[in-house]
């Protein structure tokens, strides 16, 4: 057809090209196939009845016709070079029936896929066409069509006579980046500021699975900081150990007696509790005296909690009335005590009255209305909470949880906002509200530490500041928008301890995030950054420490001591373990985390000497002393949670460097020992002093003293050369003695209690004869050796009954992971 001979029905809504020239990259036929129809029922009408097209009118005799744009091509590339017609879908039907791949567009149209959504390499050219298809509004649900965007019937009539419109052409170009912009999101889940998806569901589903970062024990799952990581560290000792316990050896059975007296102890020490009773058992007010100072001068000073001067006022009162106190203030009372009592002597004597208080706020809480605990006052007593239930071992495995509880209640009073941001108040409420915060923000990261939890909460998540250096008797009933505190951050303070500790608290927040959330990225030098700030940080904080004792020195006023000292010490000098600790079971083979080891030995080693496992211990003190050291000594001596993991985790690299350069010094040529090896052991013999402290104590579980027992007798074995079978005959004596050992200890502790005992001991002890008749079903019950490393007593209720052991008994720990907390 001549350009001539073009034709313009433009009255009836058809429009045929103006020319077809071969740099549009088809041929006559296939473009005369793409045609714009619309519905013109009058001029089909008046043409051939037999099918044939009605002779078109003659073109105007006026009017010189305008030029025409060129109509971009809109069949895919392989039906215009077949020269067939295209449905113009991605992929289209001829090619998908021709099993032709891929089915590619020109880049001036991108149509909208009919069966899935284009991708971004199906998508084409970059450049910004001038014609695009119409964009599917994130937010509507319109189909997508296959005319041009933007082109009504009378738009399309508009251009037949070849007007062309600026305006309209932004328009395309508009909706043609809108539409890339749509399309380039959905590829690559880029998502808005202001969004929050929780799971790109896409995205997440073409990446490689998260390392496993932690250890499946029953229920729980604990990540990598967890103390319970480090035992897979010794399988020298655990595998013989659980042989005992399949052969049923000797050791097994005497771990079965310990483990019959134990629940004895433990069944005896709870006490039955009534709603109706609540608060009904305080002390007399002499012990109460040296419960409440025990309290104030431990851990009051290190997360502050309590305004002094207001509890002291309310406690005179309670003296002189009990029944008119408020439930509030006794809730607040029995917590004060069963802190205190941790302290209070050598073998914690008030342990059971401790753990009735502690059950007592739990249930108090717990009653209805619980919108009357939304006060200052319910969010002091949760606080507290959390610290008794580590201290007097109750439910010390959950702290993490019941801590989120508290996070959120604090969240929902406001607490996470600033006070100048919530009203007008006094420098009293406002400062309060501080203090709660900040400690609320180090009961949670301890927490996360000590149960392999991420912390669930960043500084994004609150804008409360500081608290101010004053002392309690300086927050006064002053708006605190007129009156800002004047303090001078060098002068010794009752908040001075605690602010310390909150300098290191967004770099301990870091490194847990590192080590515990499974999605962090693995990176050894970034876990070496984290370990250089670590290095800083502690260096601080012994200089802050020295100012605070030279300050004291010229106090009048007893503020910081030797626990606020160590307690803070050991809340920073931990992370060092937790940051290392996934490392180190590759640094004997691979020398490239050698320096993880040295570092968790060096942190080690520390941390023994706060504990008191370096030293000799001092005498014991009489019950009620509050020397210090002598309180510190026996928190870690007495109580559980934190103040036990720690320990542990700190023996756990001890003992493993220990066997370590015993093997070395074996495989070496000969000559002196390795250096090191006299400070090794000594820790090591104090840590067993200290695991019978605790039975003699509290402790009802008997295999930490056990494990430590088995690892010294497997260092010396391997020292004068045994054979395999040799050592494993060895561990296994190690540990039948220490369990002979732990059973004495115990049936000291069950006579002092009152624990009935049965007059036929020997009958929980299977006999020779009897061993595959009594043992049958015994490993459906949590009594195997060592098996589900069931260490804690979960605050002395028996909730493990009947479950198996640790499915993946350690496997599942990833030694290659190397980030972290």
């Amino acid at each position: 057809m001549a350009p001539s001979d073009s034709l313009s029905l433009a009255p009836h809504g058809i429009f045929f090209s103006e020319s077809l020239r071969e740099d549009d990259g088809g041929s006559a036929s296939s473009q005369q196939q793409e045609v714009f129809a619309f519905p013109v029922g009058e001029a089909f009408a008046s043409g051939d009845a037999s099918g044939g097209t009605a002779v078109p009118p003659p073109p105007p005799p006026a009017a010189k016709p305008e030029k025409k744009r060129r109509r971009p091509a809109l069949s895919c590339e392989q039906c215009r070079r077949r020269k067939i017609r295209c449905d113009r879908s991605l992929p289209c039907v001829n090619c998908i029936k021709a099993k032709i791949s891929p089915c590619t567009y020109a880049p001036t149209h991108i149509p909208a896929s009919r069966a899935r959504r284009t991708t971004a390499g199906q998508a084409g050219g970059g450049d910004v066409p001038a014609r695009s298809a119409p964009v599917t509004s994130t937010q509507g649900h319109s189909p997508t069509t296959n005319a041009r965007p933007g082109r009504s019937p009378s738009s399309v009539q508009s251009s037949t006579m070849g007007s062309a419109s600026g305006a309209s052409t932004v328009d395309a170009l508009a909706a043609r980046v809108r539409e890339l912009e749509q399309k380039l999101a959905e590829t690559c889940h880029i998502t808005h500021p202001a969004e929050d998806k929780l799971v790109e569901c896409e995205q997440r589903e073409e990446e490689e699975p998260a390392p496993m970062k932690g250890t499946v024990s029953k229920t729980r799952f604990f990540g990598q900081s967890h103390w319970m990581n480090g035992a897979d560290m010794f399988p020298n000792i655990l595998n013989v150990l659980r042989n005992a316990e399949v052969r049923k050896v000797e050791p097994h059975a005497i771990f079965l007696k310990c483990k019959t007296l134990a629940r004895a102890i433990k069944a005896h020490r709870l006490k039955p509790i009534s709603s109706n009773n609540l608060g009904k058992t305080i002390p007399e007010r002499q012990l109460a005296d040296q419960l409440v100072d025990a309290y104030f001068r431990t851990f009051e000073g290190v997360v502050r909690i309590l305004h002094g001067p207001t509890f002291r006022a309310e406690y005179e009162r309670y003296w002189q009335n009990p029944d008119a106190a408020s439930e509030v203030f006794v809730m607040q009372l029995q917590l004060c005590m069963a802190i205190g009592a941790t302290v209070y002597d050598d073998i914690f004597s008030l342990h059971s009255a401790a753990m009735q208080w502690v059950h007592e706020v739990q249930i108090w809480l717990m009653l209805p209305p619980e919108k009357s605990r939304m006060t200052i006052a319910g969010i002091q007593i949760m606080c507290m909470l959390v610290i008794a239930k580590a201290c007097c071992a109750v439910g010390q495995d959950l702290t993490w949880v019941s801590t989120g509880g508290l996070i959120r209640q604090a969240m929902y009073m406001g607490l996470h906002r600033d006070p100048k941001h919530l009203g007008n108040m006094s420098v009293y409420r406002s400062e309060m509200r501080r203090r709660l915060w900040a400690t609320i923000l180090e009961l949670n990261l301890q927490s996360s530490y000590d149960a392999g939890g991420p912390p669930l909460l960043s500084s994004k998540h609150y804008d409360t500041k500081l608290p101010a250096n004053l002392n309690d008797d300086q927050l006064s009933d002053e708006p605190d928008s007129s009156r800002q505190p004047t303090s001078n951050p060098e002068e010794l303070t009752d908040m001075s301890v605690q602010l310390a500790l909150i300098k290191s608290q967004p770099l301990r927040l870091a490194i847990i995030k590192h080590v515990n959330e499974f999605r962090s990225k693995e990176s050894y030098p970034e876990t070496l950054r984290l370990n250089s700030e670590l290095t800083k940080a502690c260096r601080t904080l012994t200089e802050t420490l020295a100012a605070l004792s030279q300050a004291q020195r010229r106090s009048s006023r007893a503020i910081f001591n030797q626990f606020h000292s160590a307690l803070i010490q050991m809340f920073t000098y931990r992370c060092f373990l937790s940051l290392h600790q996934p490392m180190l079971a590759r640094s004997a083979e691979d020398p490239t985390y050698y320096y993880s080891r040295k570092v968790s030995l060096d942190s080690s080693l520390k941390l023994a000497q706060i504990c008191g496992l370096a030293t000799p211990r001092y005498p014991a003190a009489p019950p009620g002393a509050l020397d210090p050291t002598t309180c510190f000594d026996r928190l870690i001596t007495n109580g559980s949670g934190v103040f036990r993991i720690v320990p542990v985790q700190t023996l756990f690299s001890i003992a493993l460097e220990f066997i370590k350069k015993k093997e070395e010094q074996r495989e070496s040529l000969g000559g002196m020992p390795p250096m090191g090896c006299s400070e090794l052991r000594t820790v090591l013999t104090a840590a067993q002093e200290w695991s019978q402290r605790r039975l003699r104590s509290t402790e009802t579980n008997i295999k930490g003293y056990c494990f430590m027992t088995a690892g010294i007798a497997l260092a010396e074995a391997i020292e004068v050369g045994m054979s395999q079978e040799e050592i494993d005959r060895v561990v296994i004596d190690a540990g039948a003695k220490a369990s002979m050992r732990s059973y004495e200890l115990l049936k000291e502790v069950a006579e002092r209690e009152g624990v009935p005992l049965d007059d036929n001991e020997e009958g929980m002890v299977p006999t020779e004869a009897s061993t595959v008749e009594s043992m049958e079903g015994i490993m459906d019950m949590p009594f195997d050796w060592m098996g589900d490393l069931e260490w804690d007593a979960m605050g002395g209720f028996p909730w493990s009954k009947g479950a198996v052991g640790m499915p993946q008994q350690m496997d599942s720990v990833d030694p290659s992971v190397v980030s972290q907390f």
